[in-house]
């Protein structure tokens, strides 16, 4: 087995953090303006039914002026436009998302390409009815997006974020630590994102913010790729490996992608390479 400078890469990543000149919202927005073709394929149906599920607690009222947030490809947003027949509106930092967007639903939505939180910022106090946030809060600074959305709702308007939750990709993660840990030299970016660790934490956020709890929930879905290659394209595919591609200095980057793909083999099960998302859910008021 290679050895693995474990304090090395500390170094190196500590560094990185600090001194980079690449911003992680550039790379993680660069990867998902690639995958916008086939995201609904990889992720979207994948996740369909949980995304519904908040939906469906949430139960937007018809008429409902709404805004979804990190709304990638639309699918969130034409599910607010079905259920309330008002008007929605949809936002997303990747060009290659929001085209996706209005080729997909233009006609029953409005689709911005924006950072969320200038979004939010630009918005009148008490305009929406609804605003949800699916898949993509953690891309963004939760706690000033929450207070924004708290801003932005009408008295007694709904709120709804699922996202996935620090923990997600545990497996990969290691994977992918213990990659870099073998050649520390090929970091080129310490990735800086904000997923949160369980639903209480989001709920907080909530509550801080002036924001009812109504319901929350923290749970996982697992599927299962053949092999190691398999692995790396699915996860680049759906987005939960945004930036990753871009982590590594280019003259490593084949060497690295292809030691992780054999370190994934290495969690080889009967059914497969399992790789699991874990996620979180929160669906609020505003009192």
């Amino acid at each position: 087995m290679p050895k693995r400078h474990w304090m090395r890469l500390a170094f190196r990543a500590t560094r990185l953090f600090f001194t980079q000149s690449e911003k992680t919202g550039d790379l993680v927005t660069a990867s998902y303006d690639h995958v916008a073709p086939g995201y609904d394929d990889a992720w979207t149906n994948h996740m369909r039914h949980l995304s519904l599920g908040m939906i469906d607690v949430l139960d937007p009222p018809a008429g409902a002026t709404c805004l979804d947030l990190t709304c990638g490809t639309g699918f969130v947003a034409d599910q607010l436009a079905q259920r309330t027949g008002g008007d929605v509106i949809g936002v997303d930092a990747s060009e290659g998302m929001i085209a996706r967007a209005r080729r997909n639903f233009g006609e029953s939505c409005r689709f911005f390409h924006s950072d969320a939180l200038e979004f939010l910022r630009r918005q009148a106090g008490a305009s929406f009815d609804v605003v949800t946030c699916a898949w993509g809060l953690g891309y963004t600074q939760p706690w000033r997006v929450v207070r924004e959305i708290a801003r932005v709702l009408k008295p007694g308007g709904r709120v709804g974020i699922i996202d996935n939750s620090l923990f997600s990709l545990a497996g990969v993660l290691w994977a992918s630590f213990q990659t870099f840990a073998e050649t520390p030299q090929a970091l080129r970016h310490a990735m800086h994102v904000k997923f949160l660790p369980h639903s209480l934490v989001l709920a907080t956020m909530m509550r801080l913010a002036g924001l009812g709890v109504q319901q929350r929930e923290d749970g996982a879905k697992t599927y299962y790729v053949p092999n190691g290659q398999a692995a790396l394209e699915r996860l680049t595919a759906t987005g939960a490996a945004a930036g990753f591609e871009f982590a590594a200095a280019e003259e490593h980057r084949q060497t690295i992608f292809t030691r992780f793909a054999e370190l994934m083999e290495t969690r080889t099960t009967p059914k497969g390479i399992p790789i699991t998302h874990r996620y979180l859910q929160v669906v609020g008021r505003k009192t």
